[in-house]
């Protein structure tokens, strides 16, 4: 009978994926609680919907009573920021849409957050693939529009604010304003102290893990990314190390923000399972040298973000590792995919962690 670590009893709502760790296919199964799958809908913003299910899930573990999060209230004000460095850097910096979740935990800090259920970024009535399809459409032509206006507003040697209102402008038209203040349990409060009331999390707390060997190990190093912008570092742990810290964290009830490499993986948009397919398809263990030689050739980059929730093992004793995406539960496993150890190993870019979760020791 198959055998499943429960940390906290999951009902029915929970995990539309619960019944797929639970068949006959897996065994010996630790699955963390979290909140419901999260749709990003088409739009480029997979690193603020999994970073948010990812807060969720750490107020799970910590015992707070908050509601589902809005994943458009942490991109809204992460374009202004982006936005902010791209001018005063006067254009030579990235300003792109995908992000990690260092960007989330900033917003986080800075502003707070908010209950979707007040700012959904104008998702809410998107159901129908053709909405999902034109809400594309019309976010690829504001990440256009803004970069446009930046470039044109700095060659005409325009004020940074000044600069920023029409940023506003187009975002306050194209994905809402987020109210200033909100109803939330019967009393006015701002993002701000919805966020120290409710969610409680301080983004201080939280460390990126990555593993790299053109970086020396146990020491905080600056990953070289491209949506690392921000200029943020990377605790740079061996492959070994960085695994077992991995496997204690979910053992021990932690989730993980996930940034990795979806490009190669094969069959990853069919059925939910993915393996190493091509290079190093053969190699029975995914070494440091084999995701070194994959980072230096770019064949692994870090194109998308999912939620790291659990561990589990097929028929044949195989490790999986169970990541929830935000791509509809249509897809994959009731949303959710699976990774194997070897591509976990190979594709993983870096993981964003409690850092009480991390048993390694560190070098400050």
């Amino acid at each position: 009978m198959t055998k499943i670590h429960w940390f906290i009893l999951l009902t029915v709502t929970s995990f539309l994926f619960q019944n797929c760790v639970s068949t006959k296919r897996f065994s010996n199964t630790t699955l963390v609680k979290s909140t419901k799958h999260k749709h990003q809908k088409y739009t480029g913003q997979c690193w603020s919907f999994a970073s948010t299910s990812l807060l969720e899930a750490e107020a799970i573990r910590l015992g707070y009573n908050m509601p589902e999060l809005s994943s458009f209230f942490f991109v809204y004000h992460n374009y202004l920021d982006n936005a902010r460095d791209y001018l005063k850097n006067k254009g030579k910096s990235r300003l792109n849409r995908g992000d990690l979740t260092f960007s989330v935990l900033e917003v986080f800090q800075k502003h707070g957050a908010m209950p979707e259920a007040i700012y959904s970024g104008k998702l809410k009535n998107v159901v129908s693939k053709r909405q999902m399809l034109g809400r594309m459409k019309a976010e690829n032509e504001m990440n256009a529009l803004i970069k446009t206006k930046l470039d044109s507003l700095i060659k005409a040697g325009a004020e940074v604010e000044v600069s920023l209102k029409v940023v506003e402008e187009i975002l306050n038209r194209e994905i809402g304003m987020p109210p200033k203040t909100f109803e939330y349990q019967k009393s006015r409060t701002s993002s701000l102290e919805f966020a120290k009331k409710y969610a409680r999390l301080d983004a201080k707390n939280y460390v990126e893990l990555t593993s790299y060997a053109h970086h020396p190990f146990h020491k905080k190093v600056m990953l070289e990314i491209p949506a690392n912008w921000r200029f943020k570092t990377y605790l740079n742990l061996p492959i070994e190390d960085f695994m077992r810290t991995i496997d204690s964290a979910i053992h021990n009830g932690f989730t993980l923000a996930w940034d990795g490499c979806i490009r190669n993986s094969g069959g990853f948009r069919d059925n939910g399972y993915v393996k190493v397919k091509g290079e190093y398809e053969e190699e029975k263990v995914i070494k440091q040298k084999h995701r070194q030689s994959a980072y230096e050739r770019k064949t692994t980059t870090d194109d998308h973000n999912m939620h790291l929730v659990g561990i589990t093992y097929d028929r044949d004793g195989q490790k999986f590792y169970i990541l929830k995406n935000t791509w509809g539960t249509n897809r994959g496993l009731g949303g959710s995919w699976y990774l194997s150890e070897n591509y976990f190993r190979l594709r993983t870019v870096s993981v964003t962690i409690h850092k009480d979760a991390i048993r390694t020791k560190v070098n400050k």
